[in-house]
Formats: structure tokens, C-alpha cells, sequence
């Protein structure tokens, strides 16, 4: 049988196909130059770190840390200045193969100009975590760096036991003090991939306090200024009959869990006070605020008005160095006594 061929066809599918071979080539071209650009900084190569940046005073760099807050360095001039420094305080070089990997890669090009998503894991400093976002501009041919924001990610550092889990509290990811502590832990088990309470009749509160974490992270609110970031659990007891408790926390746009019992939670608290410096009004406040009550109910529960709890929380924030009921409660389950 004879099948005549629509050559008119012919040029619009040559046409798709050079356009997706074009895009792939621009996507591994951009990809390239973000790592020679990440390569250079880690071998303190400034004129080959500066190569791969737009200089010009519309260039951007922003950063936002936990510690040091948010800092916006505009234009390339400053930018170079500030990064010729670091090169030269801070000399010593690392292999990008050896220190970095990056994850959720994301790239999207349209013309001249491209943006790139990704989580960064590892840097000159260790093996922390930044989410960073980097806009692109062909330049003669070449991609060039014309902004970068990268936003540090505390959650990977904690020193307590955390979970993330989805709405459902299917588990997404676990530090390694979750892993070797939910061996062993009375009160939490994890079934067909979801996070349980060991005791049925215990469960329902956790996956009720689950989804309203996860309503609260949906919203349109600011996580900042949500009254409630916290959810406390009461899991039971353990064999001795010491209680037990999980928080669900809502940090770094997650939601996470935290355990242990209240044996560990007095002490910690107790050691927030000394390593702190928290006056026994504001102790008795954090110590509220893990157990799961927002302001107002502290507030009756400790006769004080809540404008007088506002201002003690503002303090206990300036202490601690966080911004946030969820940030705090996770810094008072991982303080430990400056001697330990």
C-alpha cells in the first residue's frame, strides 16, 4: 500500500526537534557556568568567579541567614569589593566534587534570560544547606549571573530529633538523631511510610495537629506572624510512667515533627535558662509555649496580660536569636548545658 507523505509537515517537526536541542543546550550551558561560578568561589579564584557575573550597577546579590539576617549587596562594585575581601580573609580552598551537591534542580530559559532554582548542599563552610535562586542574561553568547539570592536552611542543622512530614504525615526526610532515637522511642512508630503514634488511641491528636500545621502553611499568612507555630502531643508514658510528648513545628516553609519526654524537655529548658540567660518569669513563659499554649492561654494560666506576654516573648526572641514560636521551641529541645 502507498502512503503519501505530508512534506509540508516536515519542516515544523525539524523545527520542534532544533528548538529542543536548543533548549537542552542552553539548559547544560547554564548549568555549566553555575558550577564554574560555584567551582572559582570554592578555589578562591576571583577573576575566574567574576567572569561568570553581569558587571553592572543593575547586579544583584542577597543573602539571608539565621544568624546574621538578610544583607543586599547592589550593584557590581561593591559586590566585587566585598567578595575580593572574603578571597583574601578566608584563602583556603576546597574541590566542588568533595564539598558540594545540589538537589530539586530547577531551570527555565525564555530568549535571553533564564532563572535557576536549586537546594545547595555543602559550601566552603560545611555541609550546610541554601536554597538559592540565580537569574541569568546571555551576554555575547555566554550566560552570565546578572542576581543571586540564597537563603541558608537551618532545619538539616538542629540538634534535636526532627521529622518532615506531609499532610498526610507521610515522612519526607529525618535528621539522624530521629533515625537512632525512633528505634528505641515509646511514643512514635512509623507504619507504611507515615508517622503514628504508638498508643491508637494518641493518634488522632497527632494527625489532627498535622493538618493544622499544614492549614497554617497554606494560608496566605506570614509564618511570622502566625499567633500559633507549634502543636504540643501528648503521646502517654513510657514504661516508668514518664510522659511523652511530639511537636509539630512549622519552619523553612515544612512541617516538622520533634520528640522526646519530659524529663528531657525539663532539662533542656533548664539549660535554655543558663545558656541564655532567661529570667524565671520568661523560663516559666518558653516552657508554656513548648507545652503547646499560645499567648492567651499562658496568659491565664499565668495571671499576666498577654501585652505584658508580648513583650517577655519579644525578649526571650532577642535572647535566643530567633524570629518565630516554632524557631524557639526547636532551640529549647536542642540546648544543652555549656559543660556537655
Amino acid at each position: 500500500m502507498y502512503h503519501q507523505v505530508d512534506h509540508a509537515m516536515l519542516p515544523s517537526v525539524a523545527t520542534g526537534n532544533r528548538a529542543m536541542d536548543e533548549s537542552e543546550a542552553d539548559r547544560a550551558a547554564i548549568l555549566a557556568a553555575i558550577r564554574a561560578e560555584t567551582e572559582a568561589w570554592l578555589q578562591r579564584d576571583f577573576e575566574a568567579w567574576a567572569d561568570h557575573w553581569v558587571q553592572s550597577p543593575q547586579t544583584r546579590r542577597m543573602e539571608a541567614w539565621a544568624s546574621l539576617g538578610v544583607r543586599v549587596d547592589e550593584g557590581w562594585d561593591p559586590i566585587a569589593a566585598r567578595i575580593r575581601k572574603i578571597v583574601e580573609r578566608f584563602p583556603e580552598k576546597h574541590a566542588f566534587a568533595e564539598r558540594v551537591r545540589w538537589e530539586k534542580v530547577n531551570v527555565v530559559v525564555d530568549g535571553n534570560m533564564a532563572w535557576v532554582t536549586y537546594d545547595q548542599i555543602g559550601s566552603d563552610t560545611g555541609e550546610d544547606r541554601k536554597r538559592q535562586l540565580r537569574i541569568l542574561h546571555r551576554v555575547d553568547g555566554a550566560w552570565k549571573i546578572g542576581c543571586m539570592v540564597m537563603m541558608e536552611c537551618t532545619v538539616e542543622e538542629a540538634s534535636c530529633p526532627l521529622i518532615e512530614v506531609d499532610a498526610d504525615a507521610r515522612v519526607l526526610w529525618t535528621n539522624q538523631l530521629a533515625r537512632e532515637r525512633m528505634r528505641d522511642y515509646p511514643g512514635l512508630v512509623v507504619a507504611a511510610g507515615r508517622l503514628r503514634a504508638r498508643r491508637r488511641e494518641r493518634d488522632g491528636a497527632l494527625r489532627d495537629a498535622v493538618r493544622l500545621a499544614f492549614h497554617e502553611l497554606q494560608s496566605q499568612r506570614p509564618l511570622n506572624v502566625v499567633p500559633k507555630q507549634s502543636w504540643a502531643v501528648a503521646l502517654g508514658e513510657d514504661t516508668v510512667g514518664v510522659p511523652l510528648y511530639c511537636w509539630v513545628l512549622l519552619e523553612d516553609g515544612r512541617a516538622l515533627v520533634s520528640f522526646g519526654d519530659a524529663e528531657t524537655v525539663e532539662r533542656r529548658i533548664a539549660n535554655a535558662r543558663e545558656v541564655f540567660n532567661l529570667s524565671p518569669a520568661q523560663a516559666r513563659l518558653a516552657r508554656l509555649i513548648v507545652d503547646g499554649h499560645d499567648l492567651a492561654a499562658a496568659s491565664d494560666l499565668l495571671g499576666v496580660s498577654v501585652n505584658t506576654l508580648r513583650t517577655q516573648l519579644q525578649r526571650i526572641f532577642d535572647k535566643t536569636g530567633v524570629r518565630s514560636q516554632s524557631a524557639l521551641v526547636r532551640t529549647l529541645l536542642s540546648t544543652e548545658a555549656p559543660t556537655q
